[in-house]
């Protein structure tokens, strides 16, 4: 990525964790003004998504401005069994969520199982795309000219 782009980029990221450090302390506020249980625990749900988010957005500020971080098939080679294992019980878990899913018969139930399952399946395709880059497919959070040895389009 260009310079410039990344310098872009990190900004928005900045930016985005300053929304999602309000975010944190709006998911706070309602929480401690609410006793509904459904009301908290989705509270709880927002706030802890966003404290991951904001992790997240300083790996990839991190990533464009400190060190860049490389990931190739023999970081995870030695993690494969594990790995394996990982998405073996997101699979499960998957399975779960969808046996749980066609028995919920009330809104509160319904919307939590959604979401539960909207997060399986997206472990699910994060430790498969990890696998994907084990098998070797190519190396990752390299710029597109390093892949292509400095060539640029």
């Amino acid at each position: 990525m260009a310079k410039h782009g990344a310098e872009d980029l990190a900004k928005i990221m900045k930016d985005w964790q300053g929304l999602e450090n309000e975010t944190i302390s709006l998911a706070e506020k309602l929480h401690s003004k609410s006793d509904n249980p459904f009301i908290k625990v989705i509270m709880e749900m927002i706030k802890r998504d966003s404290q991951k988010h904001v992790s997240m957005q300083q790996f990839v500020i991190d990533h464009l401005t400190k060190q860049a971080t490389r990931l190739t098939a023999d970081d995870l080679i030695p993690l494969g069994d594990i790995l394996d294992k990982h998405i073996a019980a997101e699979a499960k878990s998957m399975g779960l969520a969808n046996a749980a899913i066609t028995k919920t018969h009330d809104f509160l139930s319904n919307f939590i199982v959604s979401y539960l399952m909207g997060d399986e399946i997206k472990h699910h395709e994060m430790l498969t795309k990890l696998d994907h880059i084990k098998g070797g497919l190519y190396a990752y959070g390299q710029a597109r000219e390093d892949r292509l040895g400095g060539a640029r389009p």
